[in-house]
């Protein structure tokens, strides 16, 4: 055979092999970015970071549940219980404010009919820039309208064993997370007071209090600004709960430690001075509830609570319960700094 011919055929054998493996990976679509589960199908919904958009654009909901792993182990259905809606969970591990804020705007672009969005407002984020992200090496190409970069997923050397992965899930007989199930990771963690001290080494040698700077400032009026206050502002028609997460005890003690307590203090205060007059934005905020912080029975590390607290807080946000508004949140803030300044946190280091 001749080389020009050899080249043919082979160019050819090449190009038909690329072809049916991006087919394959369009058709099955393991992280749903061309439609939702196929029926008969069963997808392990790993990944959320490569998922999540694709549940905001195929999936039907009228609410958004989303922020860091703070928010992974609320249950959509306990929201629609409550609030007589349809909700999805789109959480991010360890996301900025960025993060969480432009997939709000892409499920709203998605989706005209928002009318509730669940919302972290992780204290540890606060001062970091507006354009800040947590995750890099992000698949951008999941997040635009541009076909031609598909090929990015089509191709991909790391998503064609996913696509397997989802043939090979479903012959092992099991089943598409549903909704309440996916991102949460409740179930497989290890609760109680000597899980958590595991995570609070004692911090020593922290002699000067730090102060906010001019700079801190700056990125806290920004990144609040631009990545909450204006799209509640731009979505007027849609309700915006947003909350401070319960962090243990054990977080406030490091605070204490570290004496970084009061700059703390003062961004979230700074933040809610922004927030709390929007109409369709409402503040929530735990961390006077002493029983629940300082119970380590709640959590796995200085942070993350099981998901008993996840249904805690839906039902607190329902009834009204600890809102901040602008005639409490002063009140609020100079409670819990006097509280946590003056806390006896010697058993946590017996």
């Amino acid at each position: 055979m001749e080389a020009s011919k050899w080249n043919k055929v082979v160019l050819g054998c090449t190009a038909g092999i690329l072809a049916a493996i991006a087919a394959a990976v369009a058709i099955i679509d393991p992280f749903l970015h061309y439609h939702p589960p196929l029926e008969g199908m069963q997808y392990p919904l790993l990944d959320e970071r490569y998922l999540n958009d694709g549940i905001a654009r195929h999936y039907s909901y009228n609410a958004i549940i989303t922020g860091t792993s703070m928010t992974q182990n609320f249950k959509p259905s306990e929201f629609d219980a409550l609030w007589g809606a349809e909700a999805v969970k789109i959480s991010f591990s360890g996301a900025s404010y960025k993060e969480v804020n432009d997939n709000i705007l892409r499920a709203m672009e998605y989706n005209g009919h928002v009318q509730y969005v669940l919302r972290s407002l992780d204290g540890n984020k606060l001062i970091c820039p507006a354009d800040y992200d947590e995750y890099e090496g992000y698949p951008d190409y999941f997040y635009d309208n541009n076909p031609f970069n598909d090929v990015y997923y089509l191709l991909n050397k790391e998503v064609i064993p996913k696509t397997l992965a989802v043939v090979n899930y479903t012959r092992a007989g099991n089943v598409t997370p549903d909704r309440d199930a996916y991102g949460n990771w409740s179930r497989y963690k290890r609760f109680g007071k000597e899980q958590v001290l595991q995570t609070c080494p004692v911090l020593e040698g922290y002699e000067e209090e730090y102060h906010l700077s001019q700079e801190d400032y700056a990125n806290i009026r920004e990144n609040v600004r631009k990545n909450v206050l204006q799209t509640a502002l731009e979505h007027p028609e849609t309700t915006f709960y947003l909350f401070f997460p319960p962090y243990s005890i054990c977080y406030w003690d490091a605070l204490v430690q570290t004496r970084q307590l009061n700059a703390q203090l003062e961004a979230e205060r700074m933040a809610v001075q922004m927030l709390v007059e929007v109409p369709n934005i409402h503040i929530y905020a735990f961390a006077d509830d002493m029983e629940l912080v300082s119970n380590l029975d709640n959590y796995t590390d200085s942070l993350h609570y099981g998901e008993w607290i996840n249904s805690d807080i839906l039902a607190r946000i329902h009834e009204g319960k600890n809102e901040l508004n602008e005639k409490n949140y002063e009140a609020y803030f100079d409670n819990i700094s006097r509280l946590y300044s003056e806390y006896d946190y010697s058993w946590l280091h017996d």
